[in-house]
């Protein structure tokens, strides 16, 4: 009787892992003018060709001390950290980016890469962080590679625990 009610128990815990069927999105954490999130960016429409590079992400966000400080042309400003490992070999970097704060919004900008203007979103409401890159319609790249590109490629943050226990690689 006790083996059944030790069985029973395990699928009973076990429940909430195979009904595991959205991915945990990453929580902003605001703490008066200062926000944080950690997190993985996935695709919102995951496909072979779409998938990206595993990469831990950490953002700090501060809505005052960016001009004052001389660390970018805006009030505002934040602090991306990303860690990735492709092949084997640990790459980590930092940046600091201007940002506009509203009441209801933070949005930073990266227009630093050759075919891309990466957006991130923050919604202050939801607690959420969205992504979106946008092919600029200039850019050529090395062999016109940025043609092959989509126009536009959505994201969201995705809680790093939830990544490291239910990530499943894109289909094809």
């Amino acid at each position: 009787m006790k083996t059944i009610a030790a069985i029973l128990l395990g699928l009973g815990l076990c429940a909430p892992v195979w009904a595991q069927n959205k991915p945990k999105l990453a929580e902003l954490e605001t703490l008066g003018d200062m926000l944080t999130v950690d997190g993985f960016w996935e695709p919102d429409n995951p496909t072979k060709q779409n998938e990206v590079v595993p990469a831990a992400v950490h953002i700090q966000c501060f809505r005052h001390g960016g001009r004052a400080a001389n660390l970018v042309k805006t009030e505002a400003f934040c602090i991306v950290a990303t860690a990735m490992s492709p092949s084997g070999l640990l790459m980590a970097d930092f940046s600091l980016m201007g940002a506009s704060w509203s009441d209801d919004e933070v949005v930073i900008s990266d227009d630093s890469p050759i075919c891309l203007i990466s957006k991130t979103f923050f919604d202050l409401k939801r607690k959420t962080v969205s992504g979106l890159d946008i092919r600029k319609p200039e850019a050529k790249g090395l062999a016109d590679s940025c043609k092959l590109l989509p126009d536009r490629q959505s994201y969201y943050l995705r809680d790093r625990v939830d990544y490291a226990v239910f990530h499943v690689p894109a289909k094809k």
